[in-house]
């Protein structure tokens, strides 16, 4: 059945149809990843985009035919696509809201099957059971994230995944990551690769340098008041037991 979507159109109205539209239509082959992927595992950062992976697909061109008729079952959508080799970027704007949805396409990733009720019973919608990229893959992918942007927002999911859910990293898919990185940062730009081991350096770092005040900048429109409380020693702790964790495999 397809899913309903409430008038006038809400942000997260929009997420869940969206979540739903495309599980009904893509089944397993649409993965979802990123801070939607988080917020049904009851991650409390806020997102205003939707990140999948399609698979088993080899070109964007085979997913965008699909996706934008999807989109214009909605009535007065305004769907703007942005195709590019990797990815498309998609703005769906219904009444006064507008999200982002993000995808790409691979031939193959790990998910696992996870309710949306945290965020459809919100809305007055039936859950339904979602794909979502492994957690082991997406702290791996997370982390190879962190490395190339620095961002808190990611160091802050790097925290989420390894203290609040107890995930370790994939290690094949993070060496994988490492070993064809793509930074802008002057400090990376030129790098093409880089060691566990380096990854590892730079986390323990991160985590020495928290700043109070960069955090509340970065972190304080995604997180809410009681959360950003006492967060740095929460962040130096879970980071500093993953540094732990990828020392002891690393030897």
């Amino acid at each position: 059945m397809k899913p309903i979507l409430k008038r006038p159109a809400s942000e997260q109205g929009l997420f869940v149809w969206v979540l739903h539209r495309f599980a009904e239509a893509f089944e397993e082959h649409a993965v979802l990843k990123g801070g939607i992927a988080l917020a049904l595992h009851d991650c409390p950062r806020a997102t205003d985009d939707i990140d999948y992976v399609f698979v088993p697909f080899n070109s964007t061109k085979e997913i965008v035919k699909r996706l934008e008729p999807l989109l214009r079952e909605i009535e007065g959508a305004q769907v703007t696509l942005e195709v590019h080799l990797k990815m498309v970027r998609i703005e769906l704007r219904v009444d006064d809201a507008a999200i982002q949805i993000e995808a790409n396409v691979d031939r193959e990733c790990p998910s696992t099957a996870v309710p949306t009720s945290g965020l459809a019973l919100a809305q007055g919608q039936p859950s339904r059971l979602v794909r979502v990229m492994s957690l082991d893959h997406a702290l791996a992918h997370k982390l190879a994230a962190w490395n190339e942007l620095r961002l808190l927002r990611d160091l802050y999911d790097v925290y989420y995944l390894v203290a609040r859910l107890d995930i370790r990293p994939d290690l094949a898919a993070l060496r994988g990551r490492l070993a064809r990185i793509d930074s802008r940062l002057p400090a990376l730009r030129k790098r093409k690769s880089m060691t566990l081991a380096e990854l590892t350096t730079a986390l323990e770092v991160a985590a020495r340098e928290l700043d109070d005040s960069r955090l509340r900048d970065e972190l304080a429109p995604v997180l809410p008041p009681n959360e950003l409380e006492g967060l740095i020693p929460r962040l130096h702790g879970g980071v500093t037991k993953l540094v732990e964790w990828l020392r002891l495999r690393d030897q």
